[in-house]
């Protein structure tokens, strides 16, 4: 049997005895990704439905309606002029209402041989299970120009909820790289993350990938960029984690920071850095990112942003260190209470900016599992944040079996797509392989796939108040629409 075949009858069983096969609500499972805080309510989630795998795919011409999971149609973003059409019809909670469907945002705001080995032993295990049942991807073209706006490529992402979206790379191997981020240098999108390998289950720091794509959707395999170290934060026996790229505002160079760890992620945890002249090349590790005076930031997992204003490290306890000019040592340190909510921290944290308005989306400390991601607001960086809610609809915060857990998702990071009618901001989760069982979250990591979906603004307020099991997205205008 197929790997999608597998999975998607394990969807299909859980759904018909009600009980979705959730992430154990009982017991701490593997740690994970987490610095073993407590989880906040509900705090882990299952799938519903049924489907097999799904798949990102673009095309030259214009973007075909399609049927996901409910009608929909035009929002704007928190700024921007575009129209308006349909509601969408879904639940939500009393913080969250908007439209959905096409919508416009606003727009303000190289390996060597072992480490290749790595990628294609992990890419054919993965596809040798998947068989032909696995789809390639797709293709890419620009579209003409009208009215001075030059449309395409056109993307369309289809995934059912119970399984994500799993995409593979030109070549044909599926996409390896969780809980990182994307990053567009020159019309280019760079997503990068944790290389997971099938032949371990033990999580531990394998290097960090990187794949490419002008159109969001298919995706070239760029390689290795951060290789499994000789020794030290980053070497044999430790965890590498939450990967997450900015260019230096100040000096043009690309640095990757990530946080490194102990096998028990608390006998030593820090966040360290690399550097590297060009996005997509080898990136030089240089260790511990730490102050003057050498003091570390000792922290799980964070996240990293850049903009005019400065680069900063945001961390799961709900720090902002501003960081120096040159990106390599940090200045100040800020904690934000609010960004936790009533949780233990805010995990898998990802910032953006939108408008005049900045976004900090977090998790519960739940390890390798979807739960209620949470975001607050800011008019800075540095503050003062406010807490606003979940992202996503949640109808019973105590339900552990629940399909509404941010959609069976934990945060990693929102990019901006931003053209010549618009910016669409794509949520980008990661759907942890184990959802449909809860016996080994996290075990089978290299088996996670993704779920992109456009943001839902309401002035200043953002939401996932609908899951689109297929929805299309325009790059050069930057619009989206089911």
């Amino acid at each position: 049997m197929s790997m999608i075949k597998a999975r998607s009858t394990l969807g299909l069983s859980a759904f018909a005895l009600s009980l979705f096969a959730a992430c154990a609500a009982t017991g701490p499972g593997p740690v994970g990704e987490d610095d073993g805080g407590t989880s906040g309510p509900g705090s882990s989630s299952s799938s519903g439905g049924s489907s097999s795998s799904g798949v990102g795919s673009s095309s030259s011409g214009p973007s075909s309606s399609s049927s996901g999971s409910s009608s929909s149609s035009g929002t704007k973003g928190p700024s921007d002029g575009g129209s308006s059409q349909t509601d969408a019809t879904t639940s939500s909670d009393a913080t969250m209402s908007a439209d959905a469907g096409k919508g416009t945002g606003t727009s303000t705001g190289g390996a060597d041989a072992t480490v290749d080995a790595r990628v294609t032993e992990a890419g054919s295990a993965a596809r040798d299970a998947a068989g032909d049942a696995r789809p390639d991807g797709g293709t890419s073209t620009t579209t003409g120009s009208k009215d001075g706006c030059s449309s395409g490529p056109i993307s369309t992402f289809a995934g059912a909820l119970a399984t994500g979206i799993t995409f593979t790379d030109t070549s044909g191997m599926p996409v390896n790289a969780h809980g990182g981020g994307i990053i567009e240098e020159a019309g280019v999108f760079y997503l990068h993350g944790e290389f997971f390998l099938s032949t371990t289950t033990n999580n531990d720091f394998n290097g960090f990938s990187m794949y490419s794509s002008t159109d969001l959707a298919t995706w070239k395999n760029e390689g290795i960029i951060l290789p499994q170290q000789p020794s030290g934060e980053l070497g044999p026996v430790r965890k590498g984690e939450r990967p997450h790229i900015i260019k230096c505002p100040s000096t043009g160079e690309f640095v990757l920071y990530a946080h490194a760890a102990s096998e028990d992620y608390q006998t030593d945890k820090e966040v360290v850095y690399a550097t590297s002249p060009t996005v997509n090349g080898q990136y030089a590790f240089q260790g511990s990112l730490t102050n003057s005076s050498g003091l570390i930031a000792a922290h799980s997992d964070m996240s990293a942003y850049a903009d005019s204003t400065g680069a900063y490290v945001l961390t799961e306890s709900g720090d902002v260190y501003t960081l120096a000019s040159d990106c390599h040592s940090w200045l100040t340190d800020q904690t934000f209470d609010a960004v936790n909510g009533d949780s233990g921290g805010s995990e898998s944290p990802t910032v953006f900016k939108a408008g005049s308005t900045y976004y900090w989306i977090g998790s519960y400390k739940t390890g390798w599992r979807a739960n209620n991601n949470f975001y607050s607001t800011a008019p800075a960086v540095t503050g003062p944040w406010t807490y606003q809610g979940f992202v996503a609809p949640v109808t019973d915060p105590t339900n552990n079996i629940s399909d509404q857990r941010t959609w069976l998702t934990q945060s990693t990071w929102v990019v901006p797509i931003t053209g010549c009618g618009g910016t669409t901001y794509m949520y980008w989760g990661d759907h942890w392989y184990g959802n449909q069982d809860t016996t080994a979250p996290g075990v089978h990591n290299y088996l996670a796939t993704y779920v992109f979906q456009p943001l839902i603004f309401t002035g200043t307020k953002i939401g996932l108040p609908t899951y689109f099991a297929s929805w299309n997205l325009d790059v050069g205008e930057g619009t989206w629409s089911q």
